[in-house]
């Protein structure tokens, strides 16, 4: 049976793992919610608390039966199942290293982005908190100062980040690069291997054709349509 993604109909935290699905080479499917009122309501009444579900968190997989959520978690898992954890140990270890760094900054992107004091669905909003794109999005700059630099140098050096063939890590970090890029694109002027790695990664078997199809040309959101910034907008 073919493995099933479901998350919002955006990229977010869903599109590593659907890179990953489309280099692959195997059957899969791209199960979607709307990120609107109808949408919430299916994830609230069918799948948040369902009881083989861990935690209830979007996206999830289903794979022969199992369900596996924690974005991250699918990813090493899918890693594991399509050979796409390096087998050594020094590599590997790059690659936990790598996992958490760009997470750190994928997680301070949108934190710029999403207003946590507003009113959320049946979650109250605050009536204290202020939320301001404007500094964050000036504090995410000078982090983005300091940390890319150093994901340049590394990737300058082999074609993928270990190597020659991509692992699973290469499909979270071109993903979060590139959202990073769209939202901040004057921070990556100069920086000639992330380019240059994001070019490679675009010509990946399977990744070319989406990247080259119409639905991609479109264009799509980012982050959800309420977004202070929702790469749309």
């Amino acid at each position: 049976m073919p493995v099933k993604l479901t998350y919002w109909d955006i990229r977010g935290l869903g599109e590593p793992i659907r890179h990953l699905l489309r280099y692959s080479g195997e059957p899969w499917e791209d199960i979607i919610l709307h990120p609107n009122v109808e949408g919430f309501k299916e994830y609230m009444t069918t799948m948040r608390d369902a009881p083989d579900l861990p935690f209830g968190n979007l996206p999830f997989i289903e794979d022969d039966g199992v369900k596996v959520s924690q974005s991250i978690t699918i990813m090493r898992y899918l890693g594991r199942k399509f050979g796409l954890v390096p087998t050594d140990p020094s590599d590997l270890l790059m690659c936990e290293i790598v996992e958490q760094e760009v997470y750190d900054l994928r997680n301070r992107h949108t934190g710029a982005c999403y207003d946590v004091y507003k009113r959320m669905g049946p979650i109250p909003g605050s009536e204290k908190g202020v939320f301001d794109h404007e500094y964050l999005k000036k504090a995410l700059r000078r982090r983005l100062s300091e940390r890319l630099p150093k994901f340049n140098e590394r990737l300058g050096k082999n074609k993928f980040l270990v190597g020659d063939k991509p692992v699973y890590v290469d499909f979270l970090l071109y993903e979060y690069l590139d959202q990073l890029r769209l939202f901040l694109p004057d921070t990556f002027d100069g920086l000639d291997g992330i380019m240059s790695y994001l070019d490679q990664f675009k010509e990946l078997q399977g990744l070319k054709e989406w990247f080259e199809s119409d639905k991609y040309q479109e264009g799509g959101y980012v982050n959800a349509p309420h977004a202070a910034w929702n790469g749309k907008n």
